[in-house]
C-alpha cells in the first residue's frame, strides 16, 4: 500500500520501532507474550489513519508518531481483553496470550499495554487529546460489557448492533483520524472530515469482517469462521436473518436447539443465505463506504488522501 508513499513507509517505520521498544518488559513472561503478540503483525491501520490525517497540517514528527504508536497499542490491549471474553485461541493465525499461557497472564499483559499506552500519551499529548483518548477507551469497554449481556439474545436489532459495533470497533478508527488532524492543528472541518472517515471505515470494516466471518477463510481471517456466532455473539447477518418473516422463526430455533456444530453451522449459515443476510450486511457496509468516500471528498487532494482512499479499496476487497 505504501510502497508509492516513502515519506509515510518511513515514519510507519518509526512507529514500528517505538512498539518494539515501548512494551519491553523486564518481567519475562509479559515480555514474551507482548513482544509474541507484537510479532504476529496487524494491519497497523489505526496509526496509519492518524499519520496521514496528521500530514493535512503541521506535521511534527516527535509529538505524531509517539501518539500513533500509543494508539496501536490501545488496539493490542483490546484485542488481548477480547480474547480472554471469547475464550478465542487464534487471532492472525498464532496462538492468543490466553490460550497459550492462560487468562490470569494474558489480563495482566492487557492490563500492561493499556499502562504503556497511556504513558507514551502522557508524554507527548496534551490534555485535552488524554480526555479524548480515555473516552474512547471507556467507549470501548462499555461495547464489550454490552455485547457479552447480550450474548444469546435473538430479539437484537439492527440499530442496537450498529451502536455496539461504533463503540466496540469504529471509535478508535474515528479518534486516530481525529486526533491526527486535530494535533496537526488543522481547520475543524478538516479534523472533522478526518473523524468522519474514520467512524465509517470502522464501521465497514466491522460490517466486512461479519461477513466474513460465514463466507471468508480461516487462513485469511486469521481466526476460525462461525466463531461469532458458536459464542453466542449475533452480528448483522443473523439479526436480519431472525427479523425474517419466512425465516426467522427457523433461525432461532437452530440457534436455540443443542445440536451438532458442524450440522448447526451448516444449517445456519444456509439460512442467511437464504434470508437475504449476507446481501443486507453487504449493502449496510457499502452505505459507510459510500459516507467514508463523501468524507475524503472534503479533503484536499494530495498523499494522505491518496492512502486513505487506498484503505477504503483493500477494504472493500477483503470481502472479494
Amino acid at each position: 500500500m505504501l510502497s508509492n508513499y516513502p515519506n509515510i513507509m518511513e515514519q510507519m517505520n518509526k512507529v514500528e520501532k517505538i512498539l518494539q521498544s515501548s512494551i519491553r518488559s523486564k518481567q519475562p513472561l509479559v515480555n514474551q507474550a507482548t513482544q509474541e503478540l507484537l510479532a504476529s503483525g496487524g494491519k497497523r491501520l489505526r496509526p496509519l489513519l492518524m499519520l496521514v490525517s496528521s500530514m493535512l497540517g503541521e506535521y511534527i514528527e516527535e509529538r505524531i508518531l509517539p501518539i500513533a504508536a500509543a494508539i496501536e497499542i490501545l488496539h493490542m490491549a483490546t484485542l488481548v481483553h477480547d480474547d480472554i471474553i471469547d475464550d478465542a485461541h487464534l487471532r492472525r493465525n498464532s496462538e492468543t496470550v490466553q490460550s497459550k499461557w492462560g487468562k490470569d497472564v494474558a489480563v495482566f499483559t492487557g492490563d500492561f499495554l493499556l499502562c504503556k499506552a497511556f504513558l507514551l500519551i502522557s508524554s507527548y499529548n496534551d490534555i485535552a487529546n488524554i480526555k479524548k483518548l480515555a473516552k474512547a477507551m471507556r467507549v470501548i469497554c462499555e461495547g464489550e460489557i454490552q455485547q457479552y449481556q447480550h450474548r444469546y439474545k435473538t430479539n437484537l436489532s439492527v440499530i442496537g448492533y450498529l451502536k455496539r459495533i461504533a463503540a466496540k470497533t469504529a471509535i478508535l478508527f474515528s479518534i486516530s483520524g481525529y486526533v491526527g488532524a486535530y494535533e496537526a492543528k488543522c481547520s475543524k472541518r478538516i479534523i472533522n472530515a478526518c473523524a468522519n472517515f474514520g467512524m465509517n471505515m470502522g464501521m465497514a470494516f466491522q460490517i466486512t469482517d461479519d461477513i466474513l466471518d460465514f463466507t471468508g477463510k480461516r487462513t485469511v481471517l486469521g481466526k476460525p469462521i462461525n466463531s461469532d456466532w458458536a459464542q453466542g455473539i449475533y452480528t448483522l447477518p443473523i439479526i436480519y436473518a431472525l427479523k425474517d418473516k419466512k425465516y426467522g422463526d427457523e433461525m432461532r430455533k437452530c440457534l436455540e436447539e443443542d445440536m451438532d456444530l458442524k450440522e448447526k453451522a451448516s444449517v445456519i449459515n444456509e439460512l442467511v443465505f437464504r434470508s437475504g443476510g449476507i446481501a443486507y450486511a453487504r449493502k449496510m457496509a457499502q452505505k459507510y463506504i459510500n459516507k467514508a468516500y463523501d468524507n475524503l471528498n472534503i479533503l484536499p487532494p494530495g498523499p494522505s488522501r491518496e492512502v486513505m482512499e487506498d484503505m477504503i479499496e483493500r477494504l472493500i476487497n477483503r470481502e472479494k
